[in-house]
């Protein structure tokens, strides 16, 4: 048996139109329950979505762990098929909501990879500012320290977005939600520096701040181009292969605890749902404060 694909992409139009999801989120979604529809038509007979029993539903999500995919896309691909099930139930399709009783895995807390504030201070100076390119890219390491936005806001950020006097930026998040974030200093110099030399180029008619550069097409820059921007430059500075654009979202939450910002503060900076997500930056200031402790305490 299998779903019918007609009702996953209904949910899919759902979760597009009516829940506001970013295209990145419905294309996981498509994935994940693709995935589990393919599943579910090379190992049921039954034709009817209503007679998929707890047994099936637990023995795919063995066949996940087995898998060796990490804990973290496990319990993404099971939220996935939770929603196509709530949705299901919403609309009639099913009497009962089975998923109800799978539970999700329980996800080791990684604790993120950080950049030092000499390390930051590194990163800025790294960019050739005698070009263009160098202009540009030195706004986008400043801004994105600066507010601790994510690599997807900040390339769909608009030039009407910028209020210099207020020293903010509206930026859309995650389900389309708009937040205001907060520009310092450098990142404003910085982001004046680079709006004044983009007016100069090919492609200044665009209406974002980081256009894409291509004859055909004024929109946004890619999520892929910034990552790869900012990767180059993350290279120069460290031998850790695992920072990532988004360690300096991490360094920027991590920064402003340690500088006696409070959480609720910082979640709504980062744009978080809620202070669980954010609550895995006091473990880091936590592993700070004991490498401090052991180094300068006398019984450390």
């Amino acid at each position: 048996m299998n779903i019918d694909e007609k009702a996953i992409n209904n949910f899919l139009d759902y979760l597009l139109n009516q829940k506001n999801f970013s295209k990145n989120t419905i294309r996981a979604y498509k994935t994940d329950l693709m995935e589990f529809n393919l599943y579910l038509s090379k190992n049921l007979n039954d034709s009817n979505i209503k007679n998929i029993s707890l047994d099936n539903l637990h023995n795919y999500i063995q066949k996940l762990f087995k898998s060796k995919i990490s804990e973290k896309s496990i319990h993404r691909k099971i939220s996935s098929i939770k929603s196509l099930f709530k949705y299901f139930l919403n609309n009639k399709f099913i009497n009962d909501n089975i998923m109800d009783f799978v539970q999700y895995p329980k996800i080791s807390k990684k604790l993120p990879h950080l950049l030092s504030i000499s390390e930051i201070n590194d990163l800025m100076k790294l960019p050739d500012l005698s070009s263009y390119i160098g202009i540009r890219d030195k706004s986008i390491l400043e801004v994105l320290y600066s507010t601790g936005i994510r690599i997807s806001e900040l390339a769909q950020i608009k030039l009407m977005d910028i209020n210099f006097q207020k020293n903010i930026i509206k930026v859309t998040g995650k389900g389309a939600k708009e937040r205001y974030v907060i520009i310092g200093k450098k990142a404003k110099d910085s982001l004046k520096k680079y709006i004044k030399e983009r007016s100069k180029v090919k492609y200044s008619e665009s209406m974002f701040l980081y256009p894409k550069i291509k004859k055909s097409n004024l929109g946004h820059i890619s999520d892929k181009t910034l990552f790869n921007i900012v990767k180059k430059y993350l290279k120069l500075i460290s031998v850790n292969e695992k920072l990532s654009p988004h360690s300096i979202r991490h360094s920027f939450a991590t920064h402003m605890l340690e500088n006696g910002a409070d959480l609720v503060s910082v979640k709504d900076m980062l744009g978080h749902e809620d202070l669980i997500s954010t609550q895995i930056y006091t473990h880091v200031g936590i592993k700070r404060i004991k490498e401090v402790y052991k180094k300068s305490h006398p019984d450390g």
